[in-house]
């Protein structure tokens, strides 16, 4: 068994540990805190891309794991049985205190990761990556972090997610509603750039139901996906009749209310 103490870091600035220095970083970290105790119960989609993710997965009981956008450690468990030591990194402390699982938990942004280079044998990340604000930074940062041969195992949200929510929310006005994605190639491109061999790379189309439009649009806040990315989005919140017209625009399938995620899940290597 690896000790907590092997995974190697960086000095800390008073920066680097829960405090995003720009806004949308605070933002993110604040809605994800406050869906701490309910993400668990609604994260269906994250669920399953995590199932899909573990099949890539060669299991090796001496290598040395982060899971990185832990959230409330949901996956970290079935990563123990197959590594010898797991590290739950995650941008929102309520998140990783939510935890009781008794594993090296380490508050940071992805952005800006106190990870030394050539110090972890292995990267999990599930449903996480699309929060960076800089995808391509952060594949390089990542390649550094995994020794050679290391592999990194990653789901991430793509462009074509969120699309009822979008054309929903367009009755109201011209403003984005939903975040903005990469395309597939965009991030295909980003982790070559970086150096990663691509042992795997492909697009899955997840979809949750719920019973009503309403239910469908709280089911973003409850996993704590609510922070928009980009400058053109709609500020403030809706009044009631607002609210009224998106559920009444929103596309209903089946008498159920869809939300789709577009999710690319990668396999890859770092060269020896």
């Amino acid at each position: 068994m690896i000790s907590p103490q092997a995974i190697k870091t960086k000095p800390l600035s008073p920066t680097t540990v829960c405090i995003a220095a720009q806004v949308l970083k605070k933002t993110t970290a604040h809605n994800f805190s406050k869906a701490a105790n309910s993400y668990s119960q609604h994260a269906n989609v994250q669920k399953q891309a995590a199932n899909d993710l573990f099949k890539l997965i060669s299991a090796n009981p001496n290598k040395l794991c982060v899971d990185l956008g832990a959230g409330p450690l949901v996956n970290t468990q079935a990563l123990r049985a197959l590594f010898g030591q797991v590290v739950a990194i995650d941008l929102s402390f309520n998140m990783l205190k939510s935890s009781n699982l008794n594993t090296p938990k380490l508050c940071a942004d992805m952005d800006n990761l106190p990870l030394q280079a050539n110090s972890i044998d292995v990267l999990f990340s599930n449903f996480a990556l699309q929060w960076s604000a800089n995808f391509e930074a952060l594949m390089h940062s990542l390649y550094q972090a995994l020794k050679p041969g290391g592999q990194a195992y990653i789901s991430t949200v793509v462009a074509g997610s969120l699309n009822e929510i979008k054309t929903a929310f367009a009755v109201l006005d011209s403003h984005n509603h939903i975040n903005q994605f990469a395309s597939h190639n965009n991030i295909n491109q980003s982790v070559e750039k970086a150096g990663f061999k691509i042992n795997a790379s492909k697009k899955v189309i997840y979809t949750d139901q719920h019973s009503s439009a309403l239910a469908a649009i709280k089911s973003i806040k409850a996993i704590g996906a609510t922070t928009q990315n980009h400058a053109t989005s709609r500020r403030g919140l809706l009044t009631k009749s607002a609210l009224q017209k998106v559920c009444d625009a929103y596309p209903i399938i089946n008498n159920k209310a869809h939300v789709s995620y577009h999710v690319v899940l990668l396999s890859l290597e770092k060269a020896q």
